[in-house]
């Protein structure tokens, strides 16, 4: 008996299943003697769930924005820049600003954002958001005209093969607090409350083990080098884990997606 934990990530023509299994501390493996328990130090923990929110924060980023939205950095002038203490009070202002100018063209922003101050002081911040445009307006002319502060930088989202190492950009500074010692657990980012969230269904499998090579659905392929069979160095259980994508097929001159079909649950 093992556990399973699947998610699902639909956005336009993404659809992909990421799947993990492992045995529950209770059943252990079969045929395998149950390893000592061996204490994480508070920064192995602190590592983890690094890597558990950058894991979430590109399945967010999968499932709300699509390549062709942006990731803009706003700047200050030097005689701009405001003191740590004001900066969340700033960017209220400018996020609801921009909120407010969506809602006049019938727009709904989506965002996400993350602060950051540089070795000099120097505070900026970092915004993935949904890219709009109409005949007379688009975000980008929008976001120009409400920042009055200093420069915007702006940067189309690529493939979406791209969201994680952007995730692990938007979340360094996280990653410079763990580096440096600080093993306080704080959110390195922010986002928008209309943000779909992603779920995870979690199953008890009655079966004594999974096969290393797992079954692929119809309509499915694996993502090349997403599959992992490995052993977890603290409890010494084997551990499963890899990504199904939905298969593109070639059909009336184009390329489309099998529309349909669902992953069925496999050992």
């Amino acid at each position: 008996m093992y556990d399973k934990i699947t998610c699902r990530i639909r956005n336009g023509d993404l659809d992909k299943v990421e799947v993990a299994k492992h045995y529950s501390g209770r059943y252990g493996a079969p045929g395998m003697p149950r390893a000592e328990k061996k204490n994480r130090t508070p920064e192995e923990m602190a590592r983890q769930n690094h890597w558990r929110r950058c894991r979430d924060l590109r399945r967010l980023l999968e499932l709300n924005f699509s390549p062709g939205d942006w990731h803009v950095i706003l700047t200050c002038r030097k005689e701009e820049r405001p003191e740590k203490e004001e900066a969340k009070a700033v960017i209220r202002k400018f996020l609801a600003r921009l909120r407010g100018a969506y809602r006049q063209q019938g727009w709904e922003l989506r965002y996400v954002i993350t602060c950051e101050i540089g070795q000099r002081g120097a505070v900026h911040w970092h915004v993935v958001l949904n890219n709009e445009h109409s005949e007379k307006k688009d975000t980008a002319g929008l976001i120009r005209e409400l920042w009055e502060r200093g420069r915007v930088y702006f940067s189309a989202l690529e493939a979406v093969e791209s969201y994680g190492k952007l995730a692990e950009y938007l979340a360094k500074e996280a990653a410079r607090r763990i580096e440096n010692g600080e093993t306080l657990e704080k959110l390195s980012y922010s986002c928008s409350r209309n943000l779909r969230r992603p779920v995870e269904k979690r199953e008890r499998i009655k079966a004594a083990a999974w096969s290393r090579a797992p079954r692929i659905p119809k309509g499915w392929e694996l993502e090349p080098g997403s599959l992992i069979n490995g052993i977890n160095r603290y409890t010494g259980m084997p551990y499963q884990r890899y990504i199904l994508r939905r298969k593109e097929v070639e059909g009336s001159g184009r390329k489309h997606l099998h529309k349909h079909q669902h992953p069925r649950s496999s050992p």
